[in-house]
């Protein structure tokens, strides 16, 4: 019999936080779990670490492939897994004893999400959660609306797909999920063309194809350290692979999808994106004046973010203000406007 989740563990150079990650799934309450650990040949000892472990449980499988990049190493770990849900867990991250239990209760009792999100937690180096204005709930997702962190909900496709363009993402790490292994037949597995965030078109593709049930119990980390792969997300260049990569989920989901996809027109979305560039392109202008042809040259092709650009600056509002106050409530009004499925709190 397969197991009923499958852990899939990409591994390079993670040596000083290894340990404490397979300390993490040792003591899962729930221990029906296989685990498909791939090593990029890693040469700090982690090889050691994972080959000492599947030594002394048979639940573990062990292999070295050469180095390809971290979205490669989640596709074949994920090509490995049996087990009908699959966790990412990261390396440098962990989880707490009832994540997998908590988790695979909910999906069970939904089968008609291919998700489950947890809340996530933030620590550092040391393992130690940030102050509480640094958490997770203060992301992205928070800040849009708190009840949805702080309140288990049901959220139905395409609902988190369309939020991701405007909030950066629903799903900030992977170490929050627990997926079926069917989405990723539906969806698809991970394209990493675009770099460190390319989880963000994952992401949004999965958001578009798949419900996902939400609880607000703090049962993954994410950590925050100066070795992870990251890339400045607040970049002229980093809004414009976000626009590219919302732009390939909404092609790819279009026709296969809910009904609804087919009658949205996903410009009204990237618009988001492109507001963001339109900005961040004027905040690193050399001057005045390039910035002020820049916005000339948009105002035929975006003539309302322009404008909300310039009474923004003019009033001395910060672009967090407009970012979070404006693009909020444009958010809210546009899913109105196409019908998108409400969070149902349970």
């Amino acid at each position: 019999m397969p197991p009923k989740v499958s852990i899939c563990l990409p591994v390079r150079n993670a040596a000083p936080f290894l340990a404490e990650r397979i300390a993490s799934i040792k003591a899962q309450t729930l221990t029906d779990w296989e685990v498909v650990a791939l090593d990029g040949f890693s040469d700090d000892g982690s090889w050691e670490q994972i080959l000492a472990w599947a030594s002394c449980d048979p639940r573990v499988r062990a292999l070295q492939e050469p180095p390809a990049g971290i979205y490669p190493a989640f596709n074949r770990c994920i090509e490995m897994a049996t087990g009908p849900f699959i966790y990412i867990a990261t390396a440098d991250d962990t989880m707490a004893p009832d994540c997998l239990d908590k988790m695979v209760a909910a999906l069970e009792a939904h089968p008609d999400c291919g998700l489950c999100q947890c809340r996530l937690q933030i620590i550092d180096e040391q393992s130690t959660p940030y102050p509480g204005q640094h958490q997770w709930n203060h992301y992205t997702l928070g800040i849009y609306d708190q009840a949805l962190v702080q309140r288990r909900n049901l959220r139905r496709a395409p609902h988190d797909g369309l939020l991701h363009p405007a909030l950066f993402t629903v799903y900030t790490s992977v170490t929050q999920l627990l997926i079926r292994r069917a989405v990723f037949t539906r969806v698809g597995l991970f394209d990493g063309r675009w770099g460190s965030i390319s989880d963000f078109e994952w992401g949004m593709r999965t958001g578009l194809m798949e419900n996902c049930i939400y609880i607000p119990d703090m049962l993954a980390t994410w950590r925050q350290h100066g070795r992870q792969a990251t890339q400045d997300v607040h970049s002229p260049a980093a809004r414009v692979k976000m626009i590219e990569m919302s732009q390939n989920a909404f092609n790819r989901t279009r026709d296969i999808g809910p009904p609804l996809l087919a009658k949205i027109d996903a410009k009204a979305f990237t618009a988001f994106l492109e507001k963001d560039l339109l900005e961040l392109t004027c905040q690193s202008a050399s001057s005045q004046r390039t910035c002020l042809v820049y916005l000339l040259g948009q105002l035929l092709f975006h003539p309302r973010w322009v404008i909300t650009c310039v009474i923004t600056r003019l009033r001395r509002h910060s672009w967090g203000y407009w970012a979070n106050e404006i693009r909020y409530k444009d958010l809210r009004r546009l899913l109105v406007k196409v019908h998108a499925p409400q969070p149902e709190f349970l």
